[in-house]
Formats: structure tokens, sequence, C-alpha cells
């Protein structure tokens, strides 16, 4: 809360505050007078003599000077304390005092002492208990005086003065109201009312009605129907609103919002000034108002967006920095360790070079010795010239010889000096160049260093790729194999579904070749029945009297339907005769092979004929059961394959009609026609199956 000390927005809004306390206070004072006790802000004066007036104009903003704008800052909160501490709790604490004592016209009051704020709230508690207590007494008051009317009623018809004054006082015992302002609002009792001595039942209920009514009969009432202001609750809930309203204002001023509240606040301003609002109004206010806080949350999302990716930045650039930082205390590691290097190898060549010059200075030292000897053997030889020239010239050439040697080996001591301070300055030079070559050497190695770090990631990237890649190899071929196996399993799966498909093919076909051949079979069906039916209707024309046919009643007709029913006798028998030709050759065949066993003739028509008798009784016992004709004999045919043919339509003629048809009778009675109508003999072959 430091960085809104001074905020002019918050300034604005407690000066707003305190001219809505003021303006409260004003009002209560108006209704329970002055309350007359020292300032919490300031002691040496009166709380409500303060003049807020000048106070806010005196502590208001200033640009230029921040620290008095903070100290106002101060003081308004100060201010807030003293002017709410006044109105809340000392203003509160009189008026209920005033309300509880009963007195119309608030008495004058002396400067109290100064009172803390902890100590007005209790006595602002206890006034407001000692008000709940009155109020619940006035709740019981009205419940006795709302049982005692009808009893006053029906018990004073007589007196009409009493009825009079019973309707001027009971509105206003009955219109005291069950809320926290009874105290406030109660009604006043008319002066003129007296009670008569002699009623004593009536009394008590003109004196619990008029107690109260006199008790507030000078105090500024409201009630429903005179209610000339907006009440407390309302101006206070207003107030927090405006207050909400700036807050609002400000923050989208602050962050560059559009507002909506902040017109329509100017055109309150303007129209209104500082009254109270409509319920419209208030509605239009909260609309506005949530306009305002739907794009103050909307730019908070947007902020809040712009935020986090600021945020991931942050972190990013602070891992990089830790990283700088790791590399750069790496590298003065590696500078720490090279200036060693370099300082000993510094301190060698001093050494080295301390040595030579040592060296240097100790044949220099030695030159100079030879020098002042020479001196003085010149001295010498100069004395021992004035004593023998001989002895001197010999001494002096020995002299020469030797000064001629101690010149060469000065000379060439020199030239080893000369040589020395050269190769001492090339040592120089070349440690310059080998410290050079040795810093260049260094970068080479740490970049190869680095380089071979590097190739190291990328050594262990690669391997991790090669390994992955292995997995993923093997994953491949894996599912490779799993390919294979389902393309074989595919590749079996389409035979199968080949052979299937063919033989669903084949199928067809043979389910279309079956269908067919199940319609020639029910053309061939249907036409054998036709000639069945031919057959059975139009049997032999010879027949005994008894197994006589009823004929159409047309003898043309009759004649063509025995006409073709002999054509299909006919057929039948030159099929019949066509596959006893086939049956005789094959029986020829296997007779010349030997396959074929020979049985005597008697004792093969016994046996055919056992078993036609055996196969001709159950066919009789299966149309005796249907209640068909007499038993039927068996029948004749010329070969098994013509009378297997003839048992089909001797069955179709079964079921067509119970009459038996005409080759199950046997063939002996069967008439063959010779001529037009005439017939032959019967048939002499043997009855055969």
């Amino acid at each position: 809360m430091a960085h809104l000390l001074g905020h002019p927005g918050c300034m604005e809004s407690l000066q707003a505050d305190l001219r809505d306390l003021q303006a409260a206070i004003a009002d209560v004072s108006s209704r329970a007078g002055a309350v007359r006790f020292p300032s919490w802000k300031f002691p040496d004066k009166v709380s409500c003599d303060l003049d807020l007036a000048a106070l806010l104009e005196r502590y208001s903003y200033a640009e230029n000077d921040p620290e008095f704008t903070q100290h106002s800052h101060v003081v308004l909160l100060e201010l807030v304390i003293d002017r709410r501490l006044l109105l809340l709790l000392q203003s509160f604490t009189s008026y209920a005092e005033n309300l509880l004592s009963e007195r119309a016209i608030p008495p004058a009051q002396a400067v109290g002492p100064c009172m803390s704020a902890g100590l007005t709230a209790r006595r602002y508690w206890c006034s407001m208990l000692k008000l709940g207590a009155f109020y619940q007494q006035l709740l019981a008051e009205k419940k006795a005086c709302r049982k005692e009317i009808p009893t006053l009623q029906s018990s004073s018809q007589a007196g009409k003065p009493e009825k009079e004054r019973l309707k001027h006082c009971s509105p206003d015992v009955l219109e005291l109201r069950t809320s926290t302002e009874v105290a406030q609002s109660a009604s006043l009792c008319p002066s003129s009312v007296h009670a008569p001595d002699g009623d004593a039942s009536g009394s008590s209920l003109r004196r619990a009605a008029c107690s109260v009514a006199e008790s507030s009969r000078s105090i500024p009432t409201q009630t429903t129907l005179s209610s000339l202001g907006p009440c407390d609750t309302c101006t206070s809930a207003q107030a927090s609103l405006r207050e909400v309203g700036k807050a609002i204002t400000s923050i989208c001023q602050s962050q560059n919002i559009p507002s909506a509240l902040s017109r329509f606040q100017e055109m309150v301003e303007e129209s209104t000034g500082r009254r109270t609002l409509s319920a419209t109004d208030m509605s239009y206010w909260a609309l506005e108002q949530s306009k305002d806080l739907s794009r103050i949350s909307k730019h908070l999302q947007i902020l809040l967006q712009q935020v986090t990716p600021l945020k991931s930045e942050l972190e990013e650039s602070e891992k990089q920095k830790d990283k700088l930082q790791k590399q750069v205390e790496d590298f003065s590691r590696l500078l720490q360790a090279e200036k060693e290097t370099q300082a000993q190898q510094r301190k060698e060549a001093e050494q080295n070079l301390e040595v030579k010059n040592k060296e240097c200075l100790e044949v220099v030292a030695r030159l100079e010795r030879d020098k002042d000897n020479l001196r003085r053997g010149t001295v010498l030889l100069g004395q021992r010239c004035c004593v023998s020239p001989e002895v001197t010239k010999t001494t002096l050439l020995e002299e020469m010889r030797t000064t001629m040697v101690a010149r060469s080996r000065v000379q060439e001591l020199e030239e080893k000096v000369q040589l020395l301070t050269g190769q001492q300055e090339s040592l120089g030079q070349e440690l310059s160049s080998t410290t050079t070559q040795l810093e260049k050497e260094k970068a080479k190695v740490e970049s190869m260093l680095r380089h071979q770090e590097s190739l190291q990631a990328k050594q262990r990237a690669l391997l991790q790729q090669l390994d992955s890649l292995d997995q993923e190899r093997e994953e491949l071929q894996a599912s490779l194999g799993e390919a294979e196996e389902d393309k074989a399993r595919l590749a079996e799966q389409l035979e199968q579904s080949r052979e299937q498909s063919g033989q669903q093919l084949r199928a067809q076909q043979s389910v279309s070749e079956l269908r067919a051949n199940v319609s020639k079979l029910e053309e061939q069906a249907r036409e054998l029945k036709e000639r069945e039916r031919l057959l059975v209707f139009f049997p032999e024309l010879h027949v005994p009297i008894e197994t006589q046919f009823e004929s159409t009643g047309s003898l043309t007709k009759d004649m063509e339907q025995q006409l073709q029913a002999n054509s299909i006798r006919i057929s039948v028998l030159e099929q019949e005769n066509v596959q006893l030709r086939s049956a005789l050759a094959k029986v020829k065949a296997a007779a010349e092979q030997g396959v074929l066993k020979l049985v005597p003739q008697t004792q093969l028509w016994s046996q055919l004929s056992s078993q036609h008798g055996g196969e001709a009784g159950r066919q009789d016992a299966g149309l005796g059961g249907t209640g068909s004709s007499p038993a039927l004999a068996p029948a004749h045919t010329c070969s098994p394959v013509a009378a297997g043919g003839m048992a089909g339509l001797r069955d179709r003629g079964r079921g067509a009609n119970q009459r038996p048809p005409l080759h199950s009778r046997p063939r002996s009675q069967l008439p063959h026609r010779s001529g037009k109508f005439g017939w032959a003999r019967p048939c002499p072959c043997p009855p055969t199956r």
C-alpha cells in the first residue's frame, strides 16, 4: 500500500468519503442535536466544530510537493477515522439515549471527555442493547393492547367521548412498526385527549398508547406515508456505490480502458448533483459498472497472457545467465591458471637473467682488476726502466705481451659480453615470442578443448540418435516381421477368399444349374403329371365293368384323349425297350468276360416272383391304410428298368387319384390294341420288378 500513498485517485475518493460522512453527520445532528466531544484528530477542538471544507481545501493534492501530498493523504485518512467515530458511535449513541430518555428536545451538552475508539464503541453497543430492550417492551405492550381492544369496544358503548378517544389513540398503537425504527417513527398522541376519572378500565390502554407518543412528540419522525427524504441505508449504499464507481473509473483511466460508468457519472453529476439516485438510475449504474468490470477483467486476462510469455522468457534468460556465469567462472579459472603459469615462467626468466647479469658483472670486475694490475705494471715498468733499460725492455716486452694477451682477452670478453647481451636480448625476444606463442597455443588448446567438448557432445548426441535409430530399427524389424506375417496371413486369407469366391461361383453355377435342372424337372414333372392324368383318366378300352371310368360325355374328345394315352404308353414301352437293350448288352458283355453267374431260369423266376409278391403286399398295405381299392397284383413288365420308371408314374397316379394306375396291374390284364380299336393278346413276358 506504500506505493498508493499520495495517489490523486485515492485522495479524491477519501475527500468524497469525508463529504458524504459530513452530510450524514449533519442529518443526525439535526435529529439528535450536536454532540460535543473532543476531536480524535485535533484533541484541542470540538469534533462538531471542525470546518471540514477548509480542511479538505488545505489538505489536497499538490503536484510539486510529493512530501506534503503524502502528509495530506495521511491527514485525510485520520479525518475519515475522526468523522466515522463521531457519526457511527457518538452521534448514534446520543440519538439512542434521547429516544430512551423520552426527551423531546436534547439538552445542551458541555464538552465531554476525550474518548477512545474502543470506549465509544462499547457505549454505542450498550445504548443499542437498551434500545432493543425498549423495543421488546413496546412489542409486548402492543400485543396487550390488541387483546384489550375487543373487550373495551364491547363494554364502553355508552361513552361516546371515550370511543372518540379510542378512535384517536388506537390507530397510533396499531401502527407501531415491528422494526428497529419504532422509536424513530412513533406517532403523536393528540394533546386534547384526557382520560376521565371514573373510567379505570381504559386508563391502562390510554397510558400505554400515549406514553410512547408523548415521549417522541417533538422528535422528527419518518413513516411510510410521510417519508420526505431517503433513508440512511440508501444514502450509505449509494455513497459506497459512488466510491466503488470512482475506484473503477480511476482504474480504467490508469489502464487506458474506455469507461462507460465515467460518462454516466458525469451525466448524473450534471443532472442530480449529490442527491440520491432513483431505482432506474441505480440499475443503470450497476449495468454500466458491470460493463466496466468485464472490460477490466478482459484487460487483466490480456495482461496475464502477455505476462506469462515474458515470465517464460525471463526464466530462459535467467538460465542463459546462469550458463554464461558458469562459463565466465570457468574462463576466469583458466585465466588465473594461465596467469600463474606465466608468472612462474617470468620468475624463471628473471632468475636466469639475474644469473647472467651476475656472470657479466663478475667478468667486468675481473677485467677492471686486470686493468688496475696493468696500470700498476706500467708504473712498475716505468720505475724499472730507470734502473736498467735492458731489463726494462725485456720486462716491457713481457708486459706488452701480457697486456696484448690481456687486451685480446678483454676484447674477447667484451665480445662475449656483447654476445651475452645480444643473447639476452634475443632470449627476451624469444621469451616474449614464446609467451605469445604459448598464449596462442593455450588459446588453440582451449579452442581444441571446446571443440573436443562440442565433438563429445555431438558424439553423445549421435550415440543417442544411434541408440534411438537402433531401437527404431528393431521396432521397424519387428513391425516388418509383423507386416510380413500379416502379409502372409492376408495372402492366405486372399487365397481362402479366392477359393471361397471360386466355391461361391461354382456353388452359384451349380445352383443355377440345379435351378435349371429343377425347372426342367418341374417341366418334366408337369408333363409326367399330365401323362399320368391322361393314363389315369383314359385307361384301356376293354376293361371289366367294375373298373370302368367315367367319360367326359363327348365321344370324340374321349377318343382323342385315349389316343394320347396310347401314344404315351407306346413311348414308355419304347423307352423300356431301349433300356432293356442296353441292359442286355451289358449282361452279354459280362457273360463273355465270365463275371456273370449263371442261375437256372426256374430259380431266377421264383426269386423274382417272391420279391415282387413281397413288395406288392407292402404296397397293398399302404393303399389299404388310405382307404384305396382292393389289393393289386404285381405288375408285368419286360425289364427291371422299365418297372422302376413306371413306379414313379404309379406313385404320382396314386397321389393324384386313389385309383390304381394301369401299370400297377399285371401286364396280363393290360390288353394290347390291334387295329383301330381292337385288342391283342397279353404280353407273354414274365412278371418282373
